[in-house]
């Protein structure tokens, strides 16, 4: 394909993500779906404000589970130094564990907590409960090939690893 068909088709992606945003992932809709399981939120995120450097560490280890400090920061790229205060910050609202490696005690480690995975797992739930909202109001045809649309998305932007 020439490089003028794949800005198109990028374009048409950036298109298709900044749609998403405006008009399907609104905050106060996912907000309002939001149930905290056990109030698992309550004192962790006062007003769910979490700076992005955390939550980049929070999604690298749901993808990656447990993870030396040093590689996080590495793949992440944040600087070491900035790294300690983060995982200190998480560890103090219970969102992360850090211990050491059993095969090298010099590394050290961190993993999500269960508090962590519940609260991603409500969000995840207040998030599709949002989209169930939205897409209701479509005609069973049009959510059928919405359906369809998305699955052939998954798949092909799968291969882009």
């Amino acid at each position: 394909m020439d490089k003028d068909n794949l800005f198109k088709v990028a374009d048409s992606l950036v298109n298709f993500l900044w749609i998403i945003k405006k008009y399907v992932l609104k905050e106060n809709d996912i907000a309002k779906n939001f149930q905290s399981p056990e109030k698992v939120i309550e004192g962790c995120i006062p007003d769910f404000s979490i700076p992005p450097s955390h939550i980049k560490v929070i999604f690298y280890l749901a993808e990656f589970n447990s993870s030396p400090i040093s590689q996080i920061a590495e793949n992440l790229n944040i600087s070491k130094s900035n790294m300690t205060p983060i995982i200190d910050n998480l560890i103090g609202h219970g969102l992360v564990n850090r211990y050491s490696d059993s095969n090298d005690r010099r590394i050290l480690r961190v993993e999500l907590t269960k508090k962590t995975f519940d609260l991603l797992d409500s969000f995840r739930v207040a998030i599709c409960n949002s989209f169930v909202d939205k897409i209701s109001e479509l005609s069973d045809d049009e959510i059928s090939t919405l359906d369809e649309s998305i699955s052939n998305l998954i798949t092909i932007l799968r291969k882009l690893k």
